[in-house]
């Protein structure tokens, strides 16, 4: 018999019928054989007020229900309608449970049928999607959804969705579906009826294998051809600027000629060829990424060498892979490759994931997981994990899934022809452009197995964060969570984790030589305790050090009597990790002496083993350098968030000046390095750039190509004349002072707002401050570190909404590109000038002040007007941009430095005014 499927949507007076709450429209759409066959809605009467809230939600009135039955004049309709059919909803759980306390309250049986929940459903057949709301899955899917929040439109929308679901399912290679079906009994709704359904109705005909899709193994992929390398010689670089202007306008016929860019195409193009080092600035706007990229694909085609681009954000990498590199390939009259390479743990092991799939016992976090990437694996060609939309609990099995290297040929041999990481590196052997990031970069260099040329060409985009980059890589990391989950995954011989397998691996094969382990499981006992009470005192200890609700950054000296307590229990835990290692060692050793006749799954023990032990030596020599013998050219800090105690704490470790040697010791080497960024110049100088890399005296040619723009008609900035002051007030004072002026500009610019702070404490006091007056309350308010999600999601999500404002801090300063009309508001809360208090910044200012340099004119003033010209790019990205820029600080007209932050921007019209000026003309100009 055909499945009857009913789509059900309610809209409500509020979330908890128990506490009185009442539905106040009701929508079913009918589904057989996927078709649409009824509709059924109506406006139901809750008896009691609608709220203004619910009605600015649903546009669902008082005056609107006025006359509609109540829920006891059509419950045994909707019972009839749902009746024997399976329950779909976008969130069953609530919709349900909703209808069946109301359906109970008026005597009538309440539904014992199936459900589907099409936010599960998507999440496993779209595990690449940006969010899950229905808007979002309705825009992503081009589905009628014309009124938001209206039962009836989300009803019908959510039912176009399910039919679009179903086809993805039943497009699905059977072997797919049946591992799906194993692993859907640990969903919350019936999803396994529907694919048990589609299994069924794909086996009653002979399957037509995809010709996009492969099989190995049980599991199904996308099928990737990986390019041939190139052996032929390309034509030479256009050294005339017309025959450039003449290839970018015959791929782009409405392209501009921008002399600045064709500038940096011969800059370039001429530092590669004569092995020289350049440092440009290009300002927004005149096509950085392409000035770049075009040399760079010429160079490597003639000289069948790689050009390396790195990037600090992941935003960047993306942009240039999927937006510049196809415009190139447009422009260019020869093919050539670009690849991306990330680190290894971005990418998924397919031995341990095949493993993984066998095991019997999953909760619902693994089995959503798995489910979502058995789906992926049939549309991915990276296997990069930045492109799955993973829960919170699904980000923490990955760790297990990741790729760490496979130490033993036996597990690696199987899939080393489609492993994601070796393809990666097999690519990248090939490619023109390798585009990766700083971080990656860095690490690679360090390695003596280096995937990335050591003595190559280089260009490093977004090069204002080099430095710190530089200094993060050469650093150490250690918190709380990390150690525990090595310890939880090792655990004692009882707890039946890695040790007792390890133990039980030994005496299967007769090794255990009357070798007992109370020993070892007192020392793992004696180190976790120890180790807890090492955080439980670190915590403590920043508690009373700081009394804010926000993660606090705190100096660390060990010769402080503060930590004197700290210092002997790490002593403690460093002699005990000495000899858990030690003994863990011997066990490893014995086993590996005997490695061929071990199966897989011991040698898979073996290598988590292996990865464990890693992990635990790093962990001895963070505690032995953070505690016992810190370096005097490092910094040494905590970061203490005390909504969870010792959870709450990371300490960490890193050079005061790391990129100057890693300068001397790697990039120097290179060919050449093009260093570029929008933001390198202070005060019409790059003196400030090089002396954080330690070049103030290499011999390295500069240029500026400033932004083409015609700021002064495009962007006015406001500084209200009535805000106090920013240091005469309290964070909370200076936060509800600073809420007032965000909401009138945010009804004035009618969202499309992006609020910028340089604290995230000042952030969460104006956030909540906002939220709660309720005057915003038809705005949607994105807030980082508050709403959740990655950057690039929170600005996706931003972009996706009318009325929207993003409350962002350090990260969102820059490399945000949000052009057109979605961006027409900015609010610089603060000027951005790093806390003295502030570790790295003390650390810095410090190491100045001994060479008897000034602290404030050689570190803190440049830094605070290189973020400030970042902050202020974020607002104009095209010629056809119009904005406003609000700086909330007072201190840029009234402090002496205050006219170098005007000056740090292109010239454009400043004004002072009074909220209600304001107001008027964010209104007058966008």
């Amino acid at each position: 018999m055909t499945q009857r499927y009913v789509v059900v949507d309610l809209e409500t007076t509020g979330n908890s019928p128990k506490k009185g709450d009442r539905i106040i429209q009701f929508a079913g759409v009918v589904i057989e054989n996927d078709q649409i066959v009824d509709e059924y809605s109506t406006f139901i009467h809750p008896g009691q007020e609608i709220s203004l809230f619910i009605e600015e939600l649903t546009g669902i009135s008082n005056e609107t229900v006025k006359d509609a039955p109540d829920f006891e004049d059509v419950a045994e309709n909707i019972a009839r309608l749902i009746e024997g059919a399976c329950f779909v909803a976008h969130n069953v759980l609530f919709d349900l449970s909703f209808l069946q306390e109301e359906l109970v309250r008026c005597g009538l049986e309440p539904f014992y049928g199936s459900t589907l929940d099409t936010v599960e459903l998507a999440k496993i057949l779209k595990p690449t999607s940006d969010g899950y709301k229905l808007h979002q899955l309705a825009k992503e899917e081009n589905l009628d959804h014309s009124r938001p929040h209206q039962a009836d439109s989300d009803a019908y929308a959510t039912a176009l969705l399910l039919l679009e679901l179903k086809k993805k399912l039943m497009n699905l290679p059977v072997m797919t579906l049946k591992q799906l079906y194993r692993l859907s009994f640990s969903l919350q709704s019936e999803i396994s009826e529907l694919i048990d359904a589609c299994i069924a109705s794909k086996l009653t005909k002979a399957e037509v294998h995809s010709p996009e899709l492969i099989t190995f193994r049980g599991l199904a992929f996308k099928k990737v051809d990986e390019e041939s390398d190139y052996k032929d010689r390309e034509a030479e670089f256009p050294q005339d600027d017309e025959k450039k202007m003449a290839m970018l306008q015959n791929a782009f016929p409405a392209f501009e000629a921008r002399k600045g860019q064709l500038e940096m195409m011969n800059m370039i193009h001429h530092s590669f060829e004569s092995s020289q080092d350049a440092i440009i600035e290009a300002g927004t706007g005149i096509g950085k990424s392409l000035g770049y990229l075009l040399p760079a694909v010429y160079f490597a085609r003639k000289h069948q060498k790689p050009v390396v681009v790195s990037t600090y954000t992941l935003q960047l990498q993306d942009q240039l892979l999927q937006n510049e590199v196809p415009k190139l390939k447009k422009i260019l009259p020869y093919s050539f490759q670009a690849v991306l390479l990330k680190g290894r743990s971005n990418y998924l092991s397919l031995a341990k994931f095949e493993r993984a799939l066998r095991e019997k016992e999953d909760n619902y976090e693994t089995a959503l997981t798995k489910m979502q990437i058995l789906v992926w694996l049939t549309e991915t060609e990276t296997g990069d994990k930045d492109e799955l939309n993973l829960t919170s609990g699904g980000q923490l099995f990955w760790n297990r899934l990741q790729s760490d290297g496979l130490t033993y040929v036996g597990l690696k041999q199987p899939w080393l022809e489609l492993d994601f990481f070796e393809r990666a590196k097999r690519t990248a052997g090939k490619a023109d452009i390798i585009i990766t990031n700083h971080s990656f970069l860095m690490t690679d260099l360090l390695t003596e197995d280096a995937l990335i040329p050591k003595k190559g060409y280089l260009i490093l985009d977004e090069a204002h964060h080099l430095e710190q980059a530089a200094s993060k890589q050469l650093g150490r990391r250690l918190n709380y969570i990390s150690v525990k989950t090595v310890l939880n995954r090792l655990g004692t011989t009882d707890q039946k984790q890695l040790l007792y397998k390890l133990e039980k691996l030994l005496s299967n094969n007769g090794l255990t030589e009357g070798k007992s382990t109370h020993d070892l499981d007192r020392k793992l006992n004696d180190f976790a305790y120890e180790f807890e009470q090492l955080f439980y005192y670190i915590s403590n200890q920043a508690q009373k050090l700081s009394h804010s609700v926000s993660p606090k950054r705190l100096s660390f000296k060990i010769d402080d009597h503060r930590w004197s307590k700290a210092i002997l229990v790490a002593e403690r835990l460093v002699d005990l990790l000495g000899s858990i290692i030690m003994e863990l060692e011997k066990r490893l050793s014995l086993l590996l002496n005997n490695e061929a006749t071990l199966g897989k799954n011991a040698l898979f023990y073996l290598n988590d083993i292996e990865v464990l032990l890693g992990q635990l030596q790093d962990t001895r020599d963070s505690l032995h350098e953070f505690f016992i013998n810190p370096q005097e050219e490092n910094i040494y800090w905590l970061d203490y968030t005390n909504t969870a105690p010792q959870h709450g704490v990371t300490l960490t470790v890193q050079p005061i000046a790391g990129s100057k040697w890693l300068w001397d010791s790697y990039f120097g080497r290179q060919k050449s390095v093009i260093m570029t960024s929008a933001t390198l110049v202070v005060k019409d100088s790059f003196q400030y750039f090089k002396a954080q890399l330690g070049l103030d005296s290499e011999p390295i040619q500069t240029a500026r190509f400033p932004s083409p723009f015609r700021y002064k008609e495009l962007v006015k900035v406001v500084v209200p004349n009535d805000i106090p002051d920013i240091n005469c007030l309290s964070v909370e004072e200076f936060s509800e002072t600073a809420a007032n002026h965000i909401i009138a500009a945010a009804q004035a610019a009618k969202g499309r707002m992006m609020v910028l702070f340089t604290s995230h404490e000042m952030l969460r006091a104006t956030y909540f401050s906002i939220k709660d007056s309720g005057v915003l309350d038809e705005y949607t308010l994105f807030a980082q570190g508050i709403s959740g999600g990655s950057r690039m999601r929170l600005l996706r999500n931003f972009q996706n909404f009318e009325k929207a404002v993003l409350f962002g801090t350090t990260s969102l300063w820059e490399g945000v590109d949000i052009p057109g009309e979605d961006l027409s508001c900015l609010i610089i809360v603060r000027l951005p000038f790093s806390p003295p208090d502030e570790p790295v910044t003390a650390a810095k200012c410090q190491l100045l002040e001994k060479q008897g340099r000034n602290a404030f004119s050689a570190y803190s003033l440049p830094e605070a007007l290189l973020r400030f010209r970042q902050g202020f790019g974020r607002l104009i990205r095209t010629p056809e941009d119009r904005g406003v820029l609000v700086v909330l600080d007072r201190r840029i007209i009234t402090a002496k430095y205050g006219l170098e932050f005007q000056k740090s921007i292109p010239a454009v019209d400043w004004h002072q005014g009074s909220i209600n000026e304001m107001v008027d003309m964010i209104e007058e100009w966008i």
